[in-house]
């Protein structure tokens, strides 16, 4: 169903203007955009040598070196190019939870992301996933693509159970130029995150990882008798709860987000963690700048 509330506001679009998402290596863009692309041949700025290989084009080497040290190099130019950014929603039903909505703050982020992205000549694929790839919206380029963009969002709602793996197989299993992935979830995945950061990793795509956690999640205050329903499974359970039973589930929660955080970080990937009540503007144009994703 569509949502009828604005993912944000005019003046929150117009700062969001001003920002560019990074990458630590040269994107493998064609496009003209925003961002550095090495290349062979010729360029804006020429950057180094490196050695021929087999198939590749032999108008790009440099002869006059050939003549000098017979050796064979192409020359490598940088230049100015678009960045394919892949933002994947998780829109399971455990999204759905808490008070605010994890996955209304999460939408929010998807469409932020994708704005600047869009403002910055970027390629930007959505992808809303749960047990498998649920919603996809092809590539967009340029600032009108916002439109259809947040229409696709706002049409987005929560439920059906988590299979992160399954979704970047579905998706990645076709041929994807390399670019940056950003992956919005709870990550409340049975399976855990190391499988799907494992396959992810072989493609060699730059990855931003946005937890959110709800309120609630963080710090339940519960009653000492309740019966909780598993948001995804439906299977519930009567627990007494005492100070001993919610220590044990902080100190699983905090190790859940640290193997999160620890895969992520062995990567060489970002990792952030949010609360679904933490000040939007604050995470967007303060801690994602912190983080290195965004200038």
């Amino acid at each position: 169903m569509a949502n009828a509330t604005p993912l944000f506001s005019d003046d929150f679009l117009r700062r969001l203007e001003h920002l560019t998402m990074l990458t630590r290596r040269p994107v493998a863009g064609h496009l003209r955009g925003a961002h550095r692309s090495r290349r062979t041949g010729s360029g804006m700025v020429f950057t180094d040598f490196r050695p021929y290989s087999p198939g590749d084009d032999t108008k790009h080497l440099d002869w006059g070196i050939y003549l000098r040290l017979d050796r064979l190099l192409l020359r490598l130019f940088e230049e100015e190019a678009d960045l394919p950014v892949y933002v994947f929603l998780d829109t399971s039903a455990s999204m759905g939870v808490g008070e605010p909505s994890k996955f209304d703050f999460a939408r929010r982020v998807a469409a932020a992301l994708s704005y600047l992205s869009l403002v910055n000549h970027d390629r930007v694929s959505i992808v809303a996933w749960a047990d498998g790839i649920a919603h996809e919206l092809p590539v967009r380029r340029g600032k009108t693509q916002m439109w259809p963009a947040l229409r696709f969002l706002e049409g987005l709602g929560a439920g059906g159970g988590t299979d992160l793996q399954a979704a970047l197989r579905g998706y990645f299993g076709a041929r994807r130029t390399r670019g940056l992935v950003v992956l919005l979830s709870d990550f409340m995945d049975n399976a855990g995150f190391a499988p799907s950061a494992n396959w992810l990793r072989q493609f060699r795509h730059e990855v931003v990882a946005v937890q959110v956690l709800s309120p609630q999640e963080i710090e339940p205050g519960l009653p000492e008798e309740v019966v909780l329903v598993d948001a995804e499974s439906g299977v519930a359970d009567t627990l007494h709860v005492t100070p001993a039973l919610l220590a044990a589930y902080r100190a699983a929660l905090e190790a859940h987000c640290a193997d999160v955080e620890g895969q992520c970080r062995r990567h060489g990937w970002s990792y952030l963690r949010a609360g679904s009540d933490a000040p939007f503007d604050d995470l967007m144009l303060r801690v994602l700048r912190d983080e290195g994703v965004l200038r």
